[in-house]
């Protein structure tokens, strides 16, 4: 059947959609497989700790936070299981490890909310891997009673995101993040020599297709999405064909020239809206970090907040406009006050101040006083009588002493708050819970 140009038109924005967070991810990996200075520069089964806490200069991921310091790696299981060793943590710290696949799914977790202060071993292995683990172990000695227990967990792909996260006070308890970080091992066999120097251009179809493609050929699309991608072959579109491109017929290809350079705006449309009963605050929904067929709202998270936890170990909620409906502005002053009893969580929270790049992305604002986040653990609060906590919010320093203690720089421009709630209770998760609206003064 002959696609008429509005029904390909369709399908390859469907297509664009579907594939975005597969070339995000690939995007990501590339720009730390060629960093220029080798100190920062992570090969496959590597791992990179980031020392400092996030600032303004932090563009490698969108949404930074600034309340836990990060690790990453890539890992390659195509050469076989790769093993990750955590060592047990100080108690009341929070840490986690999250097990990325290609698509952007949560598929595994290990932490404080599984796993206490651990100790963790887990093997990884790749798709149907688990037997040739099993063998492996019972080389190692792995099976004996008396060894450290070690999970097996088989991923869904061969290609997989670590992204730890450490709980950091503030730039005086970096020591103890650093030697959080330290306790993370990941032991592995020798990956493939990675492939450098790959230019990602966000606008070009025939490198997205192939980008995409060959990831997919590396990491099996699930079941569910199979009618999806026997639709999207008809515009290039296809597990492990990373020279589809060239088999498309000209009016494919034009109309792939047209429609990609609005992907990003068809993507920040299925951005989740406000949910009720929570002052505008955008909460999302109970399946962000494993998204199933929910390929819009996959897309949109790649985009605005890559690599974001499952709601059960972090909810995330964003703001782009006061109570009165005029969107967050520099120009403009407000007050968020949090009631004396909190939020509804078992871990940590804090606000984080972000500007928007022109694609859509969020990135922490340049501000005097190098504060980027507010949160139950930053020093020097004051509250009031009654034990709320009022945030001053806006671009210029406040005149009131009290309010100073309490501010959180805006930019001079719009910008968008992200509230974090880490461990958070059922009401919370669930949208029950009330967050306070921002004020404008």
């Amino acid at each position: 059947m002959t696609l008429s140009d509005a029904e390909l038109a369709t399908t390859i924005d469907d297509a664009y959609v579907y594939g975005f967070p597969v070339w995000e991810i690939a995007r990501t990996r590339q720009a730390d497989l060629d960093a220029t200075d080798p100190s920062i520069r992570i090969d496959p089964n590597q791992l990179r700790h980031d020392r400092r806490l996030g600032d303004h200069t932090m563009r490698w991921i969108t949404t930074p936070n600034n309340d836990t310091l990060y690790s990453r790696a890539w890992l390659d299981l195509s050469a076989g299981p790769v093993r990750v060793e955590v060592d047990a943590m100080a108690p009341g710290r929070y840490w986690s490890v999250a097990f990325l696949d290609a698509y952007s799914n949560n598929f595994a977790m290990i932490g404080t909310r599984l796993d206490g202060v651990g100790p963790v071993a887990v093997e990884l292995v790749g798709p149907g891997g688990r037997q040739a683990a099993a063998a492996t172990d019972t080389a190692l000695g792995r099976d004996d009673p008396c060894s450290p227990a070690v999970r097996v967990i088989e991923a869904p792909g061969n290609d997989v995101w670590l992204f730890a996260r450490w709980i950091v006070d503030g730039p005086a308890d970096l020591p103890n993040a650093h030697a959080m970080q330290q306790g993370l091992r990941v032991i592995a066999p020798p990956a493939p020599p990675p492939v450098r120097g790959t230019p990602f251009d966000g606008e070009d179809p025939q490198q997205f297709l192939a980008v995409v493609n060959a990831r997919l050929g590396r990491n099996p699309p699930p079941m569910t999405d199979r009618d999806a991608l026997a639709r999207f072959a008809a515009v290039g579109l296809v597990p492990g064909d990373v020279d589809a491109w060239e088999r498309l017929p000209a009016r494919i290809r034009a109309i792939w020239q047209q429609r990609i350079v609005h992907g990003p705006t068809l993507i920040r449309r299925s951005l989740p809206r406000p949910a009720s009963g929570v002052r505008g605050w955008v909460v999302r929904p109970p399946h962000i970090g494993n998204f199933g067929t929910d390929y819009p709202l996959r897309a949109a998270i790649a985009l605005g907040g890559l690599a974001a936890l499952e709601p059960v170990e972090a909810v995330y909620a964003s703001l782009s406009a006061a109570d009165d409906g005029e969107r967050l502005h520099g120009g403009r002053r407000y007050r968020w006050r949090l009631p004396p009893q909190g939020l509804p969580l078992d871990g940590f929270w804090s606000l984080s101040m972000y500007e928007t790049t022109p694609d859509g992305r969020l990135f922490f604002t340049d501000n005097p006083i190098d504060r980027y986040t507010i949160g139950d653990r930053t020093r020097g609060l004051h509250r009031d009588a009654s034990g709320g906590l009022e945030i001053a919010i806006q671009a210029e320093p406040p005149d009131d002493e009290t309010a100073r203690a309490n501010w959180l720089p805006a930019p001079a421009g719009s910008f968008v708050l992200v509230l974090r709630a880490y461990l958070p209770r059922s009401a919370l998760r669930e949208g029950t819970a009330a967050i306070p609206g921002i004020i404008s003064v």
